[in-house]
């Protein structure tokens, strides 16, 4: 049974466990978007540090520029005069997050291109067309003149994922045997002042700095902070000379807009209105700076040990540990789980905070449906087993406590109530069996209430024969007190059950009783699966069958030294001499039971009423 048990409780975690390995795999829309979140969580609360917060700056094409240059495209004669003042200032880089395909004016366009080549240190952008596999379609280059000119050509494709937040950036496009890096790469590149890079299956090298990046060159974003982290200078206060030389001299320049008429704005964990300029400025620190963020091989076997580790875990622990501690040991497991991921996201590694809690949930929730439907199922056998053999009460504290219905014999000393018709056979010759079964289920409804009451186990009936006992399956300290009492107000209850059946016509039944302690084999005795039954068998059984004759000659129970030697002090008892029981040779000494010693307090000495709270008067006193 234990190990049906335990096999159902393994099933039932592996299936929970194999689902969300599924999931994890098939990288479900909603689980997925979950964890999304969670990783935008993690970016707010545990920004990266920049090396190279200083070094950046943004020359922002905002509202104040549209206001004194005119709307937006205004002429290229501006974006000349803005390399004129970066060339005299001696700025490090400038990279224009923007691009020129189609020509405006000769004179305009020649002014640019030629402020371009002086410079020598500008990068122009381009943009990419991608199909719905994936695959570039086309490509919007600048004007040729102003291609040739420039030092680097990037592309600043925007990637979102489905909810519409950045979180990945693609690094480099192969597009007609050529990679273009992106605008973010040739900033790291302006940073470190390195122009070797280079693309394979799965990385991204530059100079000697490995970028981890999936296998098409795409790497996870880890942002240094929120819009406004770098120094902004209005376009138009640079090309009006209000802002000092020595605020540009040997920064790199990312040259974008920021107005929201232009429509250049992000989503990023941060911010719904990020500037894609400052996009890429600080993928471009992230690189330079080296604080990377991982979700690679690595990582996914990480996910996939603590989905399976800790969905085990909690499984167990809510299948072995009561449901009291259980259910804080599996938050604290939540809770350890959760702090895992933020410490390895601190250290660069994006590990699922998603998945191995789904696991956790999923196990411990079928580990404590298995535990409520087993223990569901025990308290109904419990009841069945025992319901029509104890009280209500007894019932109770087996259902709480089922350890204490142990299944299987074992060896326990009893008192032990046998109680028999007299002259049964007689009587039922003389009557119809109808009125046998009437007289009977009155005397055996009555003899078991009061058995009951007493808290005794009513093992079973034998045709007109009633075999009781104390001490089973529920441990009792007072069990031969309670068989002694019970026996008495059994003997009391026959004076009004013989009233109720002359006053019917009928003639009045009367009954003996016998009681013993000793040791018994007591548990669920039978074939498995076929009868079972809670019972006691051995000598002290048999011997009860015998002494209860004599009872019939006493006028009232009787039973054996071994049951007075525990009640001497409540009972008042009569020898009666000894006799040889059918099957021993050695005499057995009996006691007729008279009553109860009248210095038998109505309550112990805790307070509690006395287990002989319900003799009559009579019985109290020990009278006749």
């Amino acid at each position: 049974m234990v190990f049906r048990r335990l096999k159902n409780i393994q099933f039932a975690a592996f299936v929970a466990i194999a689902c969300v390995v599924v999931l994890y795999y098939l990288q479900t829309g909603l689980l997925e978007g979950f964890e999304e979140q969670t990783y935008d969580l993690r970016v707010r609360l545990l920004p990266s540090e920049s090396a190279f917060r200083s070094t950046i700056a943004l020359i922002a094409i905002d509202d104040k520029t549209l206001a004194e240059l005119g709307r937006f495209p205004f002429s290229r004669i501006h974006y000349a005069a803005l390399l004129q003042k970066t060339t005299e200032a001696e700025a490090g880089a400038v990279l224009f997050d923007a691009f020129f395909p189609e020509p405006q004016s000769a004179a305009a366009d020649g002014a640019f291109a030629d402020a371009v080549r002086r410079s020598g240190r500008v990068t122009l952008a381009g943009g990419f067309e991608f199909a719905a596999d994936g695959s570039v379609t086309g490509f919007t280059a600048n004007l040729p003149l102003l291609q040739n000119a420039a030092r680097r050509i990037a592309q600043i494709n925007v990637l979102p994922d489905a909810d519409g937040v950045i979180r990945w950036t693609k690094l480099a496009v192969r597009y007609g045997g050529k990679d273009y890096p992106s605008l973010g790469l040739c900033g790291a590149a302006e940073l470190l002042q390195t122009a070797d890079w280079e693309t394979g299956l799965g990385r991204v090298r530059l100079g000697p700095r490995r970028i981890p990046a999936d296998d098409e060159q795409r790497m996870l974003i880890r942002y240094a902070g929120p819009p406004g982290l770098y120094e902004r200078f209005s376009f138009a206060d640079v090309v009006a000379g209000r802002v000092a030389p020595e605020k540009l001299r040997g920064r790199v320049l990312f040259v974008g807009a920021t107005a929201l008429g232009i429509y250049d704005m992000r989503i990023t964990p941060f911010s719904n209105n990020t500037p894609g300029v400052e996009l890429n400025a600080g993928i471009a620190d992230s690189i330079a700076t080296g604080n990377f963020m991982r979700r690679d091989v690595p990582e996914r076997l990480v996910d996939l040990a603590c989905i399976i580790l800790f969905g085990l875990l909690a499984a167990w622990l809510s299948w072995k540990v009561r449901h009291a501690i259980s259910l804080p040991l599996v938050l604290g497991l939540l809770a350890a789980h959760v702090a895992l991921c933020f410490g390895a996201f601190q250290a660069g590694h994006w590990i699922s905070i998603v998945y191995p809690v789904v696991a956790i949930l999923l196990a411990s929730a079928a580990a404590s449906y298995l535990r409520f439907a087993v223990i569901d199922r025990q308290a109904r056998e419990i009841r069945a087993m025992f319901s029509s053999y104890v009280s209500k009460k007894v019932v109770d504290i087996l259902v709480k406590n089922p350890q204490m219905a142990r299944i299987g014999g074992e060896s326990r000393e009893l008192t032990i109530l046998f109680a028999d018709v007299k002259n049964y056979t007689t009587y039922s010759e003389k009557r119809t069996p109808a009125e046998v079964v009437r007289i009977l289920n009155d005397y055996l409804a009555a003899m078991t209430e009061i058995i009951l009451k007493y808290d005794g186990t009513l093992d079973k009936f034998l045709g007109d024969g009633i075999l009781a006992y104390w001490n089973a399956p529920l441990v009792q300290e007072n069990h031969a007190r309670l068989a002694v009492c019970c026996a008495l107000e059994m003997m009391q209850a026959m004076e009004p059950l013989q009233r109720k059946w002359r006053g019917a016509g009928d003639e009045p039944l009367s009954w003996g009783i016998g009681l013993h302690t000793g040791e018994v084999i007591v548990g669920n005795i039978g074939a498995v699966g076929k009868k079972m039954e809670y019972t006691a068998i051995g000598d002290s059984v048999n011997l009860t069958y015998r002494i209860q004759n004599e009872s019939r000659d006493a006028g009232s129970a009787v039973m054996t030294r071994a049951l007075l030697e525990k009640v001497r002090s409540l009972a008042v008892a009569e020898p009666l001499g000894s006799f040889t029981v059918k099957g021993k040779s050695i005499p057995v000494e009996i006691f007729a039971l008279r009553g109860l010693a009248s210095s038998i307090p109505e309550t112990d000495p805790s307070g509690t009423q006395n287990p002989c709270r319900a003799g009559t008067n009579r019985c109290r006193r020990g009278d006749e």
